[in-house]
């Protein structure tokens, strides 16, 4: 029986350090969390800082390190096997050095101790915290919690050696059963992968197997909605009487003008607009990039002063979601009415991409703001429609010798 309990020291210029007590086999060891709370949040009862809203990321990582203290005990001690003094203290140091490792104290030592899969992610994380986006590194923590999920009703721990076909097959079905999209899986199983391959560069196994054909990256089109020129004036008019959703309206219809990700919508001031043009480093790719400023720009950004806050990404994408049924129901344009049920953050890039093409602005011109690598990626991206593309085409000299 193994137990895990917190508690905080005494209180200091940056708050109380959180101390956690692993208690298994007669063995106690007391770690550091180096996560630091007031006294007055810390909830000794609950083993929780509150309240929870404002300590979510801290609580999460409680949580971590309880199912990474229990999980590594379910694999030093299978059940039912008992151990002499001499054997459990040799395998709590196993604990202590593993627990230094998970949290980023210490390097894996490979002949001291081999992680399971779910035990490397934080590890990696730690690795490369410095080195990619915080997004990147976020990214891992949504296919650690899949593979928690999916080891707890399989029964069993997922190591690097359980990465076969089989795993592939019945970790797609639960991630589908899960009701995520194609893409979403394709992203999981490309992080895997990723996993993997840094695991092989650590000799922590030799298993080649996620290198198959058959471990394949599902993948979909993305979507093809855009808005063109006269559906974003449309919208612009569209009359909305509550603020927050007219000013994430305006910032969406601003962006359809810049084609920038919803991560880079914040530097979109005035400070970053200089001769006409906005300089933007991109957050995703760490590509500077120049774009020429649409008078719509000046006057959204002007017209909300201080207030110009950029919502999430998630709050975003809600209130655009109620935008377009708001849209459909105004009836603001003719014909098919449901690419407005459609409109995302994304939309804006599609939008901006898609427009200038058609308008002649050069192909090459575009990539250099979107930030597509080859032709065929953009054309790829864009997805005109046959009909579009002839009447890009029908003034062209070529047609008209």
């Amino acid at each position: 029986m193994a137990t895990v309990n917190y508690y905080i020291d005494k209180e200091r210029k940056n708050g109380c350090l959180i101390l956690v007590t692993f208690t298994f086999n007669h063995q106690r060891l007391r770690f550091s969390t180096g996560l630091n709370v007031p006294k007055q949040a810390w909830n000794d009862e609950e083993q929780k800082a509150k309240p929870l809203k404002d300590y979510s990321e801290t609580n999460k990582k409680l949580r971590e390190i309880n199912g990474f203290l229990l999980d590594t005990y379910d694999k030093l001690f299978p059940k039912g096997e008992k151990l002499p003094k001499t054997e459990a203290k040799k395998k709590s140091e196993e604990v202590r050095d593993a627990y230094q490792v998970f949290i980023g104290r210490k390097e894996i030592n490979v002949e001291n101790h081999k992680p399971t899969l779910i035990e490397y992610i934080p590890i990696f994380q730690a690795r490369y915290k410095n080195k990619v986006s915080a997004n990147h590194i976020q990214h891992f923590n949504g296919i650690k919690t899949h593979l928690e999920t999916y080891q707890k009703l399989q029964g069993t721990i997922i190591d690097f050696d359980s990465i076969n076909k089989e795993f592939y097959i019945t970790f797609t079905d639960y991630l589908k059963a899960a009701n995520l999209k194609p893409n979403t899986i394709g992203s999981h199983i490309r992080r895997i992968k990723r996993l993997m391959n840094e695991a092989n560069e650590d000799k922590l196994t030799s298993n080649q197997e996620h290198r198959a054909r058959s471990f394949k990256v599902l993948k979909e089109d993305a979507d093809t909605i855009y808005l063109n020129a006269d559906e974003i004036q449309a919208l612009y008019k569209l009359k909305i009487d509550d603020d927050r959703m007219r000013r994430i309206r305006d910032l969406f219809i601003l962006n359809c003008h810049t084609g920038l990700r919803h991560s880079d919508w914040a530097k979109v001031t005035l400070k970053n607009i200089e001769d006409g043009k906005l300089y933007v480093k991109t957050q995703k790719t760490k590509e500077p990039v120049i774009i020429p400023v649409h008078p719509i720009i000046l006057e959204i950004i002007n017209r909300y002063g201080n207030s110009y806050r950029i919502p999430t990404n998630q709050e975003a994408n809600r209130v655009l979601r109620w935008i377009g049924e708001y849209a459909v129901t105004r009836k603001i344009t003719k014909g098919n009415l449901d690419k407005w049920l459609q409109i995302r953050t994304h939309t804006v890039r599609r939008s901006f991409a898609t427009n200038a093409y058609l308008s002649g602005v050069p192909m090459l011109s575009i990539m250099q703001i979107t930030g597509h690598r080859t032709t065929e990626s953009f054309l790829r991206y864009i997805r005109i429609s046959k009909l579009e593309n002839a009447m890009k085409l029908k003034d062209h000299p070529f047609f008209n010798a």
